[in-house]
């Protein structure tokens, strides 16, 4: 069975061709699950109706549907090396399914040091699998800052790799469109480009984040996970409404990080409503002003353009979100 270690940009699945992906059921904002298939094109709500099956369950290999690329999922857990079986599980998945080739992406996105003893363990099991009956290549995706790490770790147990492929490597930088707060993280996680299934698309990642309640009557967001997630993109859109503190503090933190790594950055802004009060409206308009100041291109969706005495709060809120999208779009098809 061959074996290719494919380097991935941190933060991102670049599509490949293969019979099967494997990754770690998880939906919860930024994840490679959720990038794999969106790159895919593949239906995200009949996947998220699957959580139950891994939901207050033992760690469970999961191969769903019997179109190409089958996705294999296999259940989170706490600590990396928790399961010492799963290689083997998916590698055993992948074969009834009679798959060929098979993308395993789950070391392909790491926060925080490279987890080598689940790695090794990894290798260990696919060079002791030996020959399958249907399964001949394995694509092990690993973060790209930890590729020499990994090619290391190969090279210490023995292990013949392949990296001399090209084909399997991933090829550029992706366009990130990054929901920031609970308004936006309900608005993005469902957005699905135009012509997703086409070709011109497959370099979009789509993701979500939102603070977390700090106890004290405040909130606060995870700085390193978002660093991670803007660290790799070739360009950025994010998506907020404004006019909150929490949030305000996110989509500056977004922004300031990206531009210092030179990375072209654009903002949507939503603006409050005019019954949603002044100070909210007041600050709006500094948050704009200044991620102006820092570099940003902003385009800000005024909400009072919708607002009629004819329309009730509702009608004017999916006005709203449907002009949101609409410039969405509009992003996304200049990137190509």
């Amino acid at each position: 069975m061959e074996i290719l270690i494919r380097p991935v940009p941190h933060a991102c699945y670049e599509p490949i061709k293969t019979d099967a992906i494997s990754c770690t059921y998880d939906m919860d904002g930024f994840t490679l699950m959720n990038a794999v298939l969106i790159s895919h094109g593949l239906d995200r709500e009949y996947f998220r109706g699957c959580a139950r099956m891994h939901e207050d369950a033992p760690f469970r290999v999961i191969a769903h549907g019997d179109e190409k690329p089958l996705v294999i999922t296999t259940t989170k857990t706490e600590r990396w090396n928790s399961e010492p079986g799963a290689t083997q599980q998916i590698i055993i998945a992948a074969d009834a399914e009679r798959c060929e080739s098979l993308c395993m992406t789950h070391f392909g996105f790491v926060l925080g040091s490279f987890p080598e003893p689940a790695f090794r363990r990894c290798l260990e099991t696919l060079r002791n699998a030996g020959a399958q009956k249907y399964l001949k290549r394995v694509i092990l995706d690993v973060d790209d800052r930890y590729h020499s790490q990994a090619l290391n770790l190969s090279m210490g147990i023995r292990l013949a790799v392949n990296t001399d492929d090209d084909s399997y490597r991933a090829k550029r930088p992706y366009h990130l469109v990054l929901g920031l707060g609970t308004p936006a993280q309900q608005l993005i996680q469902g957005y699905q480009p135009k012509e997703l299934r086409s070709d011109r698309y497959q370099g979009f990642q789509i993701a979500t984040m939102d603070t977390y309640v700090t106890g004290l009557d405040g909130s606060d967001f995870d700085r390193e996970k978002l660093r991670s997630i803007v660290d790799g993109a070739g360009s950025t859109l994010f998506v907020a409404c404004s006019g909150g503190k929490s949030g305000g503090a996110m989509i500056k933190f977004a922004a300031e990080h990206a531009i210092n790594q030179k990375i072209p950055t654009h903002v949507l802004l939503s603006k409050p409503l005019s019954w949603e009060g002044r100070r909210r409206m007041t600050a709006s308009d500094e948050l704009a002003q200044h991620l102006q100041a820092l570099g940003a291109q902003v385009t800000v969706v005024d909400g009072a353009e919708f607002e009629s005495g004819e329309l009730g709060y509702q009608e004017v809120f999916a006005l709203l979100n449907a002009e949101i999208l609409r410039q969405v779009d509009r992003w996304c098809g200049a990137q190509i």
